[in-house]
């Protein structure tokens, strides 16, 4: 859990939040996570649309 904090506030840059209000707050962090969760399933139909690589003898 932990590890998913530390990626929205190193790589997707919520370190400081924009707004104060409590509202505005949770919309912020609803859209990254968001984000986040785009960037992993993008990675993830990446890997399914590669083929394997084949070994050469």
């Amino acid at each position: 859990m932990e590890a998913l904090f530390a990626e929205l506030k190193n790589q997707i840059g919520l370190r400081r939040l924009r707004l104060r209000r409590m509202k505005f707050v949770r919309e912020q962090f609803f859209l990254a996570a968001a984000a986040q969760n785009i960037k992993r399933l993008v990675r993830f139909l990446n890997q399914q649309t590669q083929p394997p690589a084949q070994a050469t003898t």
